[in-house]
């Protein structure tokens, strides 16, 4: 690809990581003004870059060696945590909708054990609901926030309500 052309491709792609960097800097934190400054932030650092940059008759660099398959364990388990963490705190259906069908695509499903036996090693009980049912007791009421688990490894229990026998 011809000098000329690289420069403006290169701008493109700054901007467009520039304006995803703020977008995520917002949704993660909630507060406009540090996604703002993500965005001015990262606007600068590629302008910076291609100002910068090789001039068009200077030979290009090195390439960058790829990682090998077995590589993207870290990465893939880095952004998984990620999409959950994101997950947890979003407020739109539209989506958390899309975040949990993108999740399920790559083997990462949610725990919802509602109804079940509760079990410490599997779940972490958040709160009790008090009941006069004796076959209730020791059951799960309600999950307060799902667990998910990666290709059927338990990667983060769901923390539930659980049915104790009320006392009076």
């Amino acid at each position: 690809m011809p000098a000329q052309q690289i420069r403006p491709t290169a701008a493109v792609v700054a901007v467009a990581l520039a304006a995803g960097s703020g977008v995520a800097v917002y949704l993660l934190t909630g507060q406009l003004l540090a996604g703002l400054t993500a965005l001015v932030g990262a606007l600068l650092a590629a302008a910076g870059a291609l100002l910068l940059g090789a001039s068009p008759g200077a030979p290009a660099a090195a390439p960058v060696a790829q990682p090998e398959p077995n590589g993207t364990a870290p990465d893939r388990a880095n952004l998984v945590r990620t999409c959950i963490y994101v997950r947890d705190r979003v407020t739109s259906t539209a989506l958390a909708s899309r975040l949990d069908q993108a999740l399920a695509e790559v083997g990462v499903n949610p725990v919802e054990p509602t109804g079940e036996r509760f079990d410490p090693s599997h779940h972490e009980a958040g709160g009790a609901l008090a009941t006069t049912d004796d076959q209730l007791v020791g059951t799960i009421a309600a999950v307060e926030a799902p667990g998910y688990s990666d290709r059927g490894v338990l990667l983060r229990p769901p923390v539930v309500t659980v049915y104790q026998r009320r006392t009076s």
